[in-house]
């Protein structure tokens, strides 16, 4: 935050899986230490809720009343009656329950995602596990391109993120994601075991 203040930069904070924690304790954003009113902080029902809905909001203090008009410019609004149901759903005490049965089934899917690529994939490949969200990060060796291995993985309907999506640099080049909120089944299996062998033919 001092960096922010000291430069005149502003924080857009995308904090759209806030709820998709495991613990018991949710994870704080960075908006709760600022203190001069730098960070706009981003969120949505979309990745725990309504992925069609496409309804989130920012909390911009300062700057709301610009972020609005711009808003109004590029898409008016949301629709009214998707905002009205999703008023009524959150006046129950539905959505609590809700995000409780949706993390733990999350974290089920998340752990026997990691067991079956700990099972398949070169010990070559480093998996970066986290105890929240439904992604996994691997790194493949040092010159290795996830780009590469995505493109011979679709051939296959396998679909990872390389690491290159997410950068404007070439640092990230040897890491992919890949998403573990799917139902496991003997699809999934079969598919990392093919993604297992797809790396050690590149790693030939």
């Amino acid at each position: 935050m001092a960096l922010l203040a000291r430069y005149n930069v502003m924080l857009i904070e995308d904090d759209v899986y806030s709820e998709l924690y495991f613990g018991r304790e949710k994870p704080l954003p960075a908006k709760y230490w600022d203190r001069d009113d730098m960070t706009l902080h981003c969120s949505s029902f979309s990745k725990c809720l309504v992925p069609g809905f496409r309804i989130g909001w920012v909390a911009a203090g300062k700057h709301a009343r610009r972020i609005q008009q711009l808003q109004l410019m590029s898409t008016l609004s949301t629709s009214s009656p998707m905002q009205l149901a999703l008023v009524d759903y959150l006046s129950t005490k539905r959505y609590d329950a809700h995000l409780r049965r949706l993390r733990r089934q999350l974290a089920e899917r998340k752990q026997l995602a990691w067991q079956a690529l700990l099972r398949h994939l070169p010990a070559e490949v480093k998996i970066h596990h986290s105890d929240s969200g439904y992604f996994l990060w691997l790194e493949l060796p040092t010159g290795s391109d996830a780009g590469e291995l995505s493109a011979r993985a679709l051939a296959y309907n396998i679909s990872i993120a390389p690491g290159k999506m997410f950068s404007t640099t070439a640092s990230w080049t040897a890491f992919f994601r890949f998403n573990t909120a799917w139902g496991w089944g003997e699809k999934e299996e079969q598919g990392v075991k093919r993604l297992g062998e797809l790396i050690r033919e590149m790693l030939t």
